[in-house]
């Protein structure tokens, strides 16, 4: 008996440590155009448990409420291996151009993700992410006792988060942290830590069409003078830049989008007079513009600030502006490619939805029996600039390795909204998004 528990002692061991896992495959990069070294260190493994692959988007991480899987991620193999793979990565691709993002980016958000999730109270030894799941639940308003505000997994918490530039530390966690120090005592930095390397994403547009503003330019006025142009997706695709759709600054490069067939919104249209004089069936007009509420009552106000000339059929399918002439309701096909999705939408009630996917999505995609990577990126038009891969990282950019991955049932996100994986919600240190 004492045999048998030895034996499987010592094979739960090697079990875990050739427990790994690649961010990269060697084939992923061939067309990355990164010297021999990069690719090697980029494509190495990683030798911690699976479930930190997940961790490859930046968000807050909170307690995982399952202390044996915890401590399967959190070894020091697995922290020796991040360390290495990171140090490795940034001395191998020192010098190679990487287009709009550092090489070492996904690691270091897994990195950081596993500090935040393996930081102990040094007196309990119980994760620290345990103890502050427990604390007290806060409505608007109200403070942090201050014994939870003062406890050492709180300071540790925020510490660690301030050292990354791969956490989401920002001016809520810094204001938290400074009330720290200020309320129970002890210092520390809580400036914002540096951004990595490269800070200004490469220029992208989807259409290769850009419109520079001048004086006096609307989002209304540069939509008329473009065909094919709705004034809601300029704006939509340009938000940053734009900001007032009223009075955009001159001299402002923006991206024109997609084009569409048009309609010119008139004073006293409605969704059902578009339609009717239009002849195409009900619900075509909020059909291509899912920023129109459902009784239509936002049509004159929202076109007065976003422009009058709205979609009446799908992207690419022609920028004529719509006549009496029957425009077609033809499906939309909503994908990362066919312009900013606007609207959220829930996941399927009966999918699951896949580990770390983002929520922010516009589309969801249930993976059936069979299904391929390869089928999922052809339908859905979304394996462009990496983004199904970003927004679900559970996936591997390598078709083959993505297709083992696939597990049917599971909900992926096809379509994420304009903003995905930019802004998050900061109501309170335990809140994950």
């Amino acid at each position: 008996m004492v045999g048998f528990q030895r034996l499987a002692l010592s094979l739960g061991l090697c079990l875990r440590a050739v427990a790994a896992f690649k961010i990269y495959n060697a084939s992923d990069l061939e067309d990355r155009n990164v010297g021999d070294a990069c690719v090697k260190a980029m494509s190495a493994d990683i030798a911690c448990h699976e479930h930190i692959h997940s961790f490859m988007q930046p968000r807050y991480r909170g307690s995982l409420h399952n202390v044996t899987l915890t401590d399967q991620i959190c070894t020091g193999t697995c922290s020796a291996s991040l360390r290495s793979w990171f140090n490795t990565v940034v001395d191998a691709c020192a010098d190679e151009d990487y287009g709009g993002g550092v090489p070492q980016r996904y690691g270091g958000y897994i990195w950081s993700g596993w500090n935040e999730t393996c930081v102990k109270d040094p007196k309990t030894k119980k994760y620290c992410n345990d103890i502050i799941s427990e604390f007290t639940e806060l409505k608007d308003g109200e403070e942090m006792p201050r014994d939870e505000l003062c406890h050492i997994c709180y300071r540790r918490r925020l510490a660690i988060m301030q050292s990354s530039s791969y956490s989401i530390y920002d001016h809520f966690y810094q204001s938290q942290l400074e009330k720290v120090y200020k309320t129970c005592g002890g210092s520390g930095p809580t400036e914002m830590p540096p951004p990595p390397k490269v800070e200004k994403p490469e220029e992208y547009c989807l259409t290769n069409k850009y419109y520079t503003t001048k004086e006096g330019d609307t989002c209304d006025a540069i939509a008329r003078a473009n065909p094919g142009v709705a004034g809601v997706y300029l704006y939509m695709g340009n938000q940053e830049l734009i900001g007032d759709c009223r009075d955009i600054p001159a001299g402002i490069k923006l991206c024109l989008p997609t084009t569409c067939p048009i309609y010119v919104v008139k004073p006293g249209d409605t969704c059902w007079s578009i339609e009717r004089s239009l002849k195409v069936i009900e619900d075509t007009v909020e059909y291509y513009n899912s920023w129109i509420n459902v009784d239509c009552t936002n049509l004159q106000k929202a076109t007065d600030f976003y422009g009058k000339p709205i979609c009446i059929g799908p992207f690419g399918a022609g920028s004529r502006s719509a006549s009496s002439n029957a425009v077609a309701k033809t499906p939309l096909r909503v994908s990362s490619a066919n312009g900013p999705q606007v609207v959220r939408m829930e996941p399927p009630e009966k999918a699951e939805v896949a580990d770390g996917t983002t929520l922010k999505c516009g589309l969801w995609h249930v993976i059936k029996e069979g299904e391929s990577c390869a089928d999922i990126c052809k339908a859905h038009e979304i394996c462009k600039e990496d983004v199904m891969y970003e927004v679900n990282p559970t996936l591997s950019r390598n078709n083959d390795e993505c297709t083992k991955s696939l597990v049917p049932g599971e909900a992926l996100c096809v379509a994420p909204i304009d903003g995905w994986n930019t802004t998050y919600d900061s109501t309170g240190p335990a809140q994950e998004l």
